[in-house]
This record gives structure tokens, C-alpha cells and sequence, in this order.
């Protein structure tokens, strides 16, 4: 997305987890809070199950929700709601 001649980047979200339905189910959930909050044009999503890469962000517990680099919440599947929730404290919405 280009404004004013600068090319402005999409916001990054990963979701980390080896592959399981907890992964899969929080996987879904931010697919669907990107789509209700409007942001698909604005983000970039990612699954990712290298394990290599847990440890380099300090994830020990899966799922983990990853934005723009910083780990915002682990061990939990976190729903629509609270997806929303925190793009709103990021500023993000």
C-alpha cells in the first residue's frame, strides 16, 4: 500500500503452533477477526510449525499468537473477541 510515496507495511501475524486442532483453531479465529475487523488489507498472516523458530521468540507452550515480532499471548486458543481486543490496544484498529 503506497500513501503520500512511501510504501507503508502490512502489519505481520503469526500464529505458532506444530500443527494441532488448538493451533488450527486459533489459526481460524485470527482469520476471521482479521475479516470481521476489516483488516485484510492491512495484515499479513502466517502459520508457522518450525520448532526452531518457537524457541527463538521464547514460545515453549503452543498455540502462540506473534504481531510484528512480539509474542502476545501463548498457551491458549484466544477467541474472535479477544483477537479484536487486542488489535484495538495495538492500535492496530
Amino acid at each position: 500500500m503506497v500513501r503520500g510515496g512511501v510504501m507503508k507495511n502490512k502489519i505481520r501475524i503469526e500464529v505458532l503452533g506444530p500443527g494441532c486442532k488448538n493451533c488450527d483453531d486459533l489459526y481460524d479465529n485470527v482469520l476471521k477477526s482479521i475479516e470481521q475487523a476489516g483488516l485484510k488489507e492491512k495484515v499479513e498472516v502466517e502459520k508457522r510449525q518450525d520448532i526452531d523458530y518457537f524457541i527463538k521468540m521464547g514460545v515453549f507452550s503452543t498455540p502462540a499468537l506473534v504481531i510484528d515480532g512480539r509474542v502476545v499471548s501463548t498457551s491458549r486458543v484466544l477467541s474472535r473477541d479477544q483477537i479484536i481486543e487486542i488489535f484495538e490496544k495495538r492500535g492496530i484498529i
